[in-house]
């Protein structure tokens, strides 16, 4: 079968681009459909506050009959590059059949847009940056995602490297379940550093989210300022993160630590959302019903440990553990012992040795990043998957 590719504008391409995934995962039990409210949110250039700092560019793939088959979306993200001093694109929102000829012509078409902007290399997928979804996963297939990470058919990866993309960076995700594990080391070394004199640790404020957010912010700025792919966070974006989170947050799963009334670290662990966004297919009422109203209500029994991050001069004193040990044992209070922390980068062996040696977590889920070079460079040799990887397997 033959297939035509074409740069989506508005109108009825829009609408098939956002469409398409609803088609193609309807009858995978682990797909999480997105909220159709806020996904075309997303693609609002007016509107969502990424678009204020990026070139972004749709394409849409479509049979001889002119049915939706593959979507891609080409990213120029500006701060991105300012800040890393690159010149790098990426792909995201990547969908499609199981057919090459389509991936060709979806990765050729963003490749493409990409040299004629100038860029070296392209990278992804990324949804838009790291601050959103990030990384396609190749391990993990067995249950839904968790909320804000991704899902795709295990056979992507293989479609993705045969274009000659090669692993740049894995995130993983660690799961836990806090009513079977045994957390007593952790709980001793937080209850030692909760006497330390001048430290408090409080809960996030939804009431004055918008006074904590900026802090937090400011902490997060700091402490990922210097990781792989950090891209900071404008104002806007902090504003409408802050406006998401309030539909969802628990304060007490999100831990300030103070000392001597400074705001110095910080951890944000969300209920699961997904569970109930399975449950309202897309549907903004039926989400909202999902999530607030009693009689409809869906029992969420898990949690994602999103961000973490204490600040230069108060790491080594054992905050991390302190604000981790909160969250498991209000997760178990409200009934959502298990969950996961995620993502990590694969190189972060600090993390690593916490959720490793002191929780016992289990390293579950891969998560890539692809790399491609635009300018003729050597292409790098793709990396063998990495099953099963623990802190000690890195030395």
């Amino acid at each position: 079968m033959s297939f035509s590719i074409e740069k989506v504008t508005g109108g009825s391409g829009l609408k098939d681009f956002l469409e398409l995934p609803y088609r193609l995962y309807a009858d995978d039990p682990n797909w999480v459909p997105p909220v159709r409210f806020f996904n075309r949110h997303m693609f609002d250039r007016k509107k969502h506050p990424f678009h204020e700092h990026a070139d972004v560019t749709l394409f849409l793939v479509r049979d001889t009959a002119g049915k939706p088959v593959g979507r891609i979306c080409s990213i120029v993200n500006h701060a991105h590059n300012d800040f890393h001093h690159e010149k790098i694109g990426f792909f995201g929102f990547f969908e499609m059949e199981n057919d090459p000829d389509i991936a060709i012509l979806l990765l050729d078409a963003v490749e493409e847009d990409l040299r004629a902007k100038g860029m070296n290399s392209v990278r992804g997928p990324a949804s838009f940056s790291t601050n959103e979804e990030s990384g396609l996963l190749v391990e993990g297939f067995d249950d839904p995602p968790l909320i804000m990470m991704p899902y795709n058919p295990p056979w992507y990866e293989q479609l993705i490297v045969s274009r000659g993309y090669h692993r740049t960076k894995d995130l993983f995700a660690y799961y836990l379940d806090g009513d079977t594990a045994d957390y007593s080391r952790l709980t001793r070394i937080a209850d030692r550093i909760y006497e330390k004199p001048g430290l408090v640790m409080r809960d996030i404020s939804v009431k004055h989210i918008s006074r904590d957010i900026p802090a937090i912010m400011d902490i997060y700025n700091e402490c990922w300022c210097e990781n792989w792919g950090f891209v900071p966070m404008t104002k806007r974006e902090i504003a409408m993160m802050a406006d998401e989170l309030k539909m969802i947050l628990v304060p007490s799963f999100a831990p300030i630590v103070e000392v001597d009334g400074e705001p110095v670290a910080f951890a944000v662990a969300l209920p699961d959302a997904n569970q109930a966004f399975m449950k309202a297919r897309g549907g903004l009422l039926r989400t909202i019903l999902a999530l607030k109203v009693p009689f409809f209500k869906t029992k969420i029994d898990r949690v994602r440990v999103m961000l973490l991050g204490v600040r230069r001069a108060y790491r080594g004193r054992g905050l991390e553990a302190l604000m981790i040990d909160r969250i498991i044992k209000e997760s178990i209070k409200f009934g959502m012992g298990r969950g996961e922390m995620s993502w990590i980068l694969d190189d972060n062996l600090p993390m690593r040795r916490i959720l490793e040696r002191i929780l016992d977590a289990e390293q579950y889920r891969t998560y890539r990043i692809f790399d491609k070079e635009l300018d003729g460079g050597a292409a790098q040799d793709v990396l063998p998957p990495s099953p099963g990887r623990t802190f000690d397997d890195q030395g």
